[in-house]
């Protein structure tokens, strides 16, 4: 499946006109399309509509499971603008949810996973451990699905010592959740439990 990318970038091409020019004929601003096109910004439905229209193209959704999924992109870019503002709880809280319905989705979807939810950030999020934590949070999500696992969450190092993501634990407390945490976080020296990643 294109991404939105790929879409506005052949849309644009196709009708032979600038960047800039699709942004007059959309109503939007030029560094929005550039973004788009570089894969730096996700577009809201009606931005991309607006997109399409312009450069003459019709697009009508149709709803699907994938829908309510939340990209590795987007979700690095969530993460890091809550580390830049020192809220490591919403960027718990956002992982948590990209990575929940993506495990859900795997789990109850007919589906096969797409491309544009698995693809590696274009810029990773600065900090090593919530890198790691996002690449191998995806990848435990992908278990079980018939998708390969890519290289950037499969290949993403292992911390130097085992992290937990929040406040640090006591020994009594690391010990009891090394032992509930899978095998895919383990090897990376990462701890946290299956139904961490469970969402309602």
């Amino acid at each position: 499946m294109p991404t939105a990318a790929d879409t506005v970038r052949t849309a644009r091409t196709r009708a032979r006109i600038s960047q800039s020019a699709l942004a007059r004929r959309a109503g939007v601003a030029q560094s929005t399309v550039s973004r788009i096109e570089s894969d730096d910004l996700d577009p809201t439905w009606s931005t991309m509509q607006a997109l399409l229209l312009a450069a003459g193209w019709a697009a009508e959704p149709t709803r699907t499971d994938a829908a309510d999924l939340i990209s590795a992109p987007s979700a690095a870019r969530a993460i890091t603008t809550h580390l830049r503002r020192g809220d490591e709880e919403a960027g718990i809280r956002d992982l948590t949810e990209a990575v929940g319905r993506l495990k859900r989705f795997v789990s109850q979807s007919a589906l096969e996973v797409p491309q544009w939810v698995i693809r590696e950030p274009h810029t990773p999020v600065p900090d090593r451990t919530w890198q790691t934590f996002l690449a191998t949070a995806f990848a435990y999500a992908l278990e079980g699905a018939t998708v390969s696992i890519p290289a950037w969450m499969r290949d993403v190092p292992a911390l130097d010592r085992e992290t937990a993501l929040g406040d640090d634990p006591s020994p009594e407390f690391r010990a009891w959740l090394r032992e509930r945490t899978p095998a895919v976080f383990r090897a990376k020296n990462l701890l946290s439990r299956a139904e961490d990643w469970a969402i309602a």
